[in-house]
C-alpha cells in the first residue's frame, strides 16, 4: 500500500467518526453519564468546541523533513469534539452537568514514513488519556477514542466505566466495518457510537450473499458463517436473510439444525397468464386434481438437500480439525524422550486415525444422499419447467412448418422476378439502337481494317504502331493514316489504270 493511499484512508476514517459523532449530538437515544444520573443529551444545553492537532502535524512533517503541504491535505490531523452539557440557573447562568469527548489518533508518524500503521498498544492509550485536560469538578465524562489504526488486545481493556469517566474505543475492523468497545453496563451506548448505518450493514450482508450466490443451489449460505465473515450481530444477518428470500423468488429462509440457511428452495415459478384470477382458478383446480405435489416434493427435497449439505460442511470442518491434531501429534512425537511418552502418543494417533475414517465413511453416505436428493429434485424441476413452458403440439407446429413454407415459395418467386426485371433494364436494347449499333461498329471495322492496310504498304513500324493504338478505341475518331511513300504509288481502295 502506498504511502498516498494509506494517509488518505486514515483521513477518510477520521472524517466519518467525526461527522457521525456531530450527528449524534441531537440523538435524543444518546444517554450520558451526568450529575442528574444518565440522561439524553438532547436535555440540555450543549457547547461544542471543535479542534485538531494541525500545529503538531507541521512541525513533525518539518523536522522529518516533508513539508509538502499537498501532503498535510491527505493526512489525518487529529480532529477533537468536546461538548459540554449544562442546565441553566437562575435564569441567566448555567451550570456543566456533564461533558462528551471525541478523540481522533493516528499513526502519524509511520504514515510520514511509510512505514506499515500499527495498532495502539495499552501504553499508548494509556498515553492519550492523560493528555486530556483534567475533568470538570464533580462532573462526569464520556470519552470516545478513535484509533484510524485499531488497537491491540490489551488496549482493549482500557474501556471501563467509573464513577468519573466511561471510556469507548471505536476501530475500524477487516470487514468494512467499525468495532466499538466498551464496558457491558454501555452495550447500548457503544451501539450508537458505530459510524456504519443499519442501511449500510445490510448493503454489507446482500454483497456477500451475492459473493456466495452459487453456494445457494447446494448447501446454501449460513447466517453464522456470513455474519462471521461481515462482522455483524447474528440477528441483523438472519433478519436480512430473511428479507433477501421474500424479495427473490425462489429462496427460502429456513432454520436448519439449528441455523438459519438460506437456499433455493424451487426455480422461478412462471407467471400465470390469466393474471390473479386465474391463479386463483389453477390452485382450486390443482387442489381438487392433486396437481400440487410436485411443488410440496421440490420444496421437501430442497430442504432437505440444503441440511444434508449443511451437515457435510460441518464434517469437512470436523476432519480439517482432526488432521490438523494428527499432525501435531507426529510432530509431538518426534520430540518428546522416553518410550512411554512415544506409546501414549501411538496410542492417541491411533484412536485418531480411526475417527477419521469413521469421519470419511459418514462424509460418504453424505455425499451419496447429497446425489441421490439432488438427482430427483433435478428431475422434478425437469418436470415443472417442462409443465410451465406451455409449448405447441404437433398439429399447431405442423400448420405453421405449412405457413412458413408457403411464405418462403412466394419470397423466392418475387425475389427471381426482381432479378428478371432488373437484368432486363440495365443490359436490354431496343431494335432501333441495336441496328446503329451495329452501323457503328462496322464504320469502325472499316477504319480499322484501313489504318492497318496503310501501314503494312508503307512499311514504317511507326505508322503500324499507331493504328494498333487505334484499333482498340471504339469512340474516337480514327487517325488520318501518314504515307511515306511516292505520290505514284496507286492507293488499294482505288480502281488500278487498265
Amino acid at each position: 500500500m502506498s504511502e498516498d493511499f494509506d494517509s488518505s484512508r486514515h483521513r477518510q476514517l477520521e472524517e466519518d467518526f467525526i461527522l457521525h459523532v456531530e450527528r449524534l449530538l441531537a440523538d435524543p437515544r444518546v444517554r450520558l453519564d451526568t450529575t442528574r444520573g444518565r440522561r439524553p443529551i438532547v436535555g440540555f444545553h450543549r457547547i461544542v468546541n471543535k479542534s485538531d492537532r494541525s500545529i503538531d502535524l507541521r512541525r513533525l512533517m518539518s523536522e522529518m523533513g516533508k513539508p509538502d503541504r499537498d501532503l498535510e491535505s491527505r493526512m489525518p490531523h487529529g480532529k477533537v469534539v468536546d461538548v459540554t452539557m449544562a442546565e441553566r440557573r437562575f435564569f441567566f447562568f448555567r451550570s456543566p452537568v456533564g461533558r462528551l469527548r471525541a478523540v481522533c489518533a493516528s499513526p502519524t508518524r509511520l504514515l510520514l514514513s511509510g512505514q506499515a500503521a500499527r495498532p495502539l498498544d495499552g501504553g499508548d492509550v494509556a498515553r492519550i488519556l492523560a493528555e486530556q485536560p483534567p475533568p470538570l469538578a464533580n462532573v462526569p465524562s464520556t470519552m470516545v477514542l478513535l484509533s484510524t489504526s485499531g488497537f491491540t488486545i490489551d488496549a482493549r481493556e482500557a474501556a471501563e466505566r467509573r464513577a468519573d469517566r466511561t471510556v469507548l474505543l471505536v476501530e475500524p475492523n477487516g470487514a468494512g466495518g467499525w468495532a466499538v468497545h466498551g464496558p457491558p453496563a454501555t452495550a447500548a451506548l457503544s451501539d450508537l457510537f458505530d459510524p456504519e448505518s443499519e442501511l449500510d450493514k445490510r448493503d454489507r450482508i446482500r454483497q456477500q450473499i451475492d459473493a456466495v450466490k452459487i453456494d445457494l443451489e447446494g448447501s446454501g449460505a449460513a447466517a453464522d458463517r456470513i455474519a462471521e465473515k461481515t462482522q455483524l450481530p447474528l440477528s441483523l444477518v438472519e433478519s436480512e436473510l430473511k428479507s433477501f428470500a421474500k424479495a427473490n423468488a425462489g429462496l427460502v429462509a429456513k432454520r436448519l439444525d439449528g441455523r438459519m440457511v438460506l437456499f433455493r428452495q424451487s426455480a422461478d415459478p412462471a407467471p400465470a397468464a390469466g393474471g390473479s384470477k386465474m391463479a386463483f382458478i389453477d390452485n382450486v383446480k390443482a387442489l381438487f386434481l392433486r396437481k400440487g405435489d410436485t411443488e410440496k416434493k421440490i420444496a421437501f427435497l430442497a430442504e432437505r438437500r440444503a441440511l444434508l449439505s449443511q451437515q457435510r460442511d460441518r464434517g469437512y470442518e470436523d476432519m480439517g480439525t482432526l488432521e490438523k491434531r494428527e499432525a501435531e501429534l507426529r510432530a509431538e512425537f518426534n520430540t518428546v524422550a522416553g518410550d512411554l511418552s512415544r506409546r501414549r502418543i501411538t496410542s492417541q494417533l491411533l484412536q485418531l486415525r480411526k475417527d477419521i475414517e469413521r469421519r470419511q465413511q459418514l462424509l460418504s453416505v453424505l455425499n451419496q444422499q447429497i446425489n441421490v436428493v439432488g438427482t430427483h429434485l433435478h428431475n422434478l424441476q425437469l418436470v415443472q419447467q417442462g409443465s410451465h413452458a406451455n409449448l405447441p403440439d404437433s398439429d399447431e407446429l405442423a400448420s405453421d412448418a405449412a405457413a412458413a413454407e408457403d411464405v418462403l415459395a412466394t419470397l423466392e418467386a418475387d425475389n427471381e422476378l426482381a432479378d428478371s426485371v432488373g437484368a432486363s433494364v440495365h443490359g436490354g436494347l431496343s431494335a432501333e439502337e441495336q441496328a446503329l449499333y451495329e452501323e457503328l461498329m462496322q464504320d469502325h471495322a472499316k477504319q480499322t481494317q484501313a489504318a492497318q492496310d496503310a501501314a503494312q504498304d508503307a512499311g514504317s513500324p511507326n505508322a503500324s504502331a499507331a493504328a494498333t493504338s487505334v484499333s482498340p478505341q471504339r469512340t474516337s475518331a480514327p487517325a488520318a493514316p501518314q504515307r511515306t511513300s511516292s505520290p505514284s504509288t496507286p492507293q488499294r481502295s482505288e480502281p488500278e489504270a487498265g
